[in-house]
């Protein structure tokens, strides 16, 4: 995905007209012209709305209705419009929004005489060795719209630390998307080298689905939503506080990126789940018989060359990734 340009400074990447048959991301090195083929590409002017459609949402639905795990990453630079991509902006919603959305419309279709699907959610933030859980539900408490027995705690436990998380029973798409936008604002932020309120943590948000059976058993099926902070040179960061983060988003990254390898190379083993807290908490939603997309967004602009070059090749290399469901 490819975000728009809000200055007028040169632009070396850009999608190819050709979109219809066969997507490209031209890109212009200065002595040459590179052109990089996927799945998809989503230009400047396309919106989340199109991006969703774009993925078959109403399938990808359906599979976690009948159990499946579904997950979506966001990946890139910082400032490429990764966390517009998930969380959306106040004119175009996110594709958590409109994931939500789509899965309390589709609670209908998939309920038996006696009972229906019902939505857990769970959002939480991962920076460094360091789990901190997002969601407050005090206020949906106070209101009566929750209740005590709607929220149980899960525990994860990092080196000699445990960290605790909620995990709430919600009701309607309304109540989800009241706890998501506090959950959003509890997200650390600071100053990146390209943003002044720069998202500084790896985003997660897990919907449990789980779904009646006729025979009696249920189905449970997960869709996950992964916001990766962007990556940056430590170096380049104007903040003491902002270079810190960075080495600690940086190492993450890493140990991240060497499971989507082993993934391309038909090889994830065990080892790959100890290497960070991003991997441990992601691990069971990557692993054979999950579905996975991977989103990667780029600046079109010259001075982002580099950044968007590596991820280009990263994207590339992903098409290696077969997930059968």
């Amino acid at each position: 995905r490819i975000r728009p340009s809000l200055s007028n400074d040169p632009v070396s990447l850009w999608e190819s007209s050709d979109r219809g048959r066969h997507p490209r991301v031209c890109c212009h090195r200065g002595y040459l012209m590179e052109e990089y083929e996927f799945s998809r590409v989503f230009g400047p002017e396309d919106d989340n709305q199109r991006l969703f459609s774009e993925l078959q949402a109403a399938a990808l639905t359906e599979s976690v209705f009948s159990g499946v795990n579904e997950t979506l990453f966001a990946y890139g630079q910082t400032g490429s419009g990764k966390t517009h991509t998930i969380f959306g902006g106040a004119k175009d919603p996110g594709l958590l929004e409109l994931f939500v959305q789509q899965i309390f419309a589709a609670r209908g279709p998939f309920a038996t005489e006696s009972s229906s699907s019902s939505v857990h959610l769970c959002c939480y933030e991962v920076l460094g060795e360091l789990l901190t859980d997002l969601l407050d539900s005090s206020n949906l408490l106070a209101e009566g719209a929750l209740y005590e027995d709607d929220i149980v705690y899960d525990e994860l436990y990092i080196k000699t630390q445990k960290c605790r998380y909620q995990i709430c029973h919600v009701r309607s798409a309304e109540q989800c998307l009241a706890l998501l936008h506090l959950a959003r604002k509890r997200r650390t932020s600071g100053v990146s080298s390209q943003n002044s309120d720069s998202s500084r943590s790896h985003a997660i948000v897990h919907l449990f689905v789980q779904t009646p059976q006729r025979n009696g058993a249920a189905a449970i099926g997960t869709l996950t939503l992964v916001d990766l902070a962007g990556t940056e040179k430590e170096q380049e960061n104007p903040s003491e506080q902002g270079r810190k983060s960075a080495r600690l988003l940086n190492t993450s990254l890493c140990s991240l990126n060497r499971l989507l390898r082993k993934l391309q190379m038909g090889c994830l083993d065990e080892s790959e789940r100890r290497q960070s807290v991003l991997n441990k908490c992601l691990w069971e939603y990557l692993r054979p018989g999950c579905g996975i997309a991977l989103i990667f967004c780029v600046s079109p602009l010259l001075q982002h060359r580099s950044a968007s070059l590596s991820t280009l090749a990263m994207a590339t290399d992903s098409k290696a990734i077969h997930s059968q469901r």
